[in-house]
């Protein structure tokens, strides 16, 4: 530690102080301050003025905590200025009207090299983590030009988002670093470079930048189109980046559509995946992208029944696309994952799916397929009681209070699985001839009946009854 020390004399590093860290009189230290927190880990170190400085490690930390009223002259949005000098730390406030300059370019240069070394030994397996701690590379500066930190710079954690880098507990990253490892688990070393440098150049764009290079990593990986190409519809590209796309590519012509079918443009959309398709017929997302949009178009010779079956398919094939899929996977979450095709069905019509899929959609559905819809947007979610089965046929009663005389429907799968007495929490949409339970209902014990009947309250909150399946019940007599 002591070699550490004397490499670190006279170093200043900086950080904008918040309302929160004066009230707690101590200093966020996972970025800015990371390598002061390093030295005082354990022991402290000690304060030009009394008293010693320690971290602190607890959630959302480290943190460096002194003795109290050692933040007494600094004020909220004052940037802090710690200076290490004869093993001391020297605090105070600085203002950053003028610093110099080519040194925070220089950091900002030697962090960017880094953090792509950083991303690189990950790919290869060699690291663990895709980024490069900042204490290491603060270190390797001092060591290599002494002078770098003589003088206040800017806050090291917004001085390096300002170069393009992303920072992480402590870590530098090029923007679109894979945090998640997870997430890249499987992807070869170089899928993983190029999955990374697509996301940066798709996210960095600045005027006039060339993006031809990001979209022949995209074509020499079909795995890694295919992921962008879902990460665009989630987050659609800006105006800027889509005019900057080479047209002439089937990959960015993929982005592009995507991008149009994130922001509700599906007839546009198709139009562009055929341009991408009459270039590269074989393009798997292009595809299938193309075989949803063309499944909208039904035969007007199938009467109103079997195009509703089909026209439900359909917007739950929608709900489930990039752009939507985070709807089922919140309430997923909150609940169970055996009830994810019952949550599926929470999700598009307590968000109001149906009306996106209808203006997304709707000009290659004919009118009644219009209406029909329509109509399935104003149907509540109800808890129905079973009272009979006979053959396929099962009779409903609304189990709620006032709730409708019985119904009847036809439904082969219900039918196996119900008895009289259960109680189904469902929709019973129509069909143009009756009603019918299209999606899958969630199977509710009698002796919750009443805390589910609380939750059907105008409007349902998707997230309270998805939760509701992963509660234990109410004890007996409990508010």
């Amino acid at each position: 530690m002591s070699e550490v020390l004397t490499l670190c004399e006279g170093a200043v590093l900086t950080h904008l102080a918040t309302r929160a860290e004066l009230a707690a009189g101590r200093l966020a230290a996972a970025d800015d301050l990371r390598l002061w927190a390093r030295l005082a880990d354990g022991e402290g170190l000690p304060l030009a003025g009394g008293g010693r400085v320690r971290t602190v490690v607890e959630e959302g930390g480290p943190f460096l905590a002194g003795p109290a009223g050692w933040l007494a002259d600094v004020a909220a949005e004052d940037v802090v200025a710690l200076r290490l000098r004869g093993g001391r730390l020297e605090p105070s406030t600085v203002k950053l009207d003028s610093f110099p300059a080519d040194r925070a370019m220089l950091v900002a240069q030697e962090f960017g090299e880094r953090a792509l070394d950083a991303l690189r030994s990950f790919a290869e397996g060699i690291e663990p983590s895709p980024g490069v701690p900042i204490d290491a590379v603060v270190l390797e500066l001092l060591a290599r030009a002494p002078e770098t930190f003589a003088d206040p710079l800017p806050p090291l954690a917004p001085l390096l988002r300002g170069a393009s880098l992303e920072v992480r507990g402590g870590r530098v990253g090029v923007v679109g670093t894979p945090w998640d490892t997870g997430s890249v688990a499987g992807l070869s070393p170089l899928d993983i470079m190029r999955l990374t440098l697509s996301r940066s150049a798709l996210r960095t764009y600045d005027e006039g930048a060339d993006l031809s290079k990001a979209v022949t990593y995209l074509s020499r990986s079909p795995e890694v189109l295919e992921r962008i190409a879902d990460e665009v519809e989630r987050e659609p590209l800006s105006p800027r980046v889509l005019e900057a796309l080479p047209r002439t590519e089937p990959a960015a012509l993929l982005l592009a559509a995507r991008s149009a079918e994130g922001e509700g443009r599906s007839f546009e959309a198709a139009g562009l995946v055929g341009e991408a398709l009459s270039l590269a017929p074989g393009l798997a997302p292009a595809e299938r992208d193309a075989a949803e949009y063309a499944a909208c178009r039904t035969d007007p010779g199938d009467p109103l029944p079997a195009r509703a079956e089909h026209l439900f398919r359909r917007l739950v094939a929608y709900g489930d696309r990039p752009a939507r899929r985070r709807l089922v996977d919140d309430l997923v979450a909150l609940s169970v994952r055996v009830a994810e095709p019952a949550l599926a069905d929470l999700a598009l019509f307590e968000n109001d799916v149906v009306g996106e899929f209808l203006d997304a959609r709707g000009v290659w559905l004919r009118d009644d397929e219009v209406e029909l819809l329509e109509s399935w947007r104003r149907t509540p979610l109800r808890l129905w009681e079973v009272l009979g089965v006979e053959g396929e046929e099962v009779t409903l009663r609304d189990a709620g209070p006032g709730g409708n005389g019985p119904v009847t429907v036809t439904d082969e799968l219900l039918s196996r699985q119900a008895v009289p007495g259960d109680l189904m929490l469902t929709r019973l949409l129509g069909d143009g001839r009756g009603p019918r339970v299209f999606g899958h209902p969630f199977k509710v014990a009698p002796e919750r009946r009443e805390e589910m009947l609380e939750l059907l309250t105008d409007p349902v909150d998707p997230y309270a009854v998805a939760a509701f399946f992963r509660r234990a019940p109410r004890p007996p007599g409990a508010p």
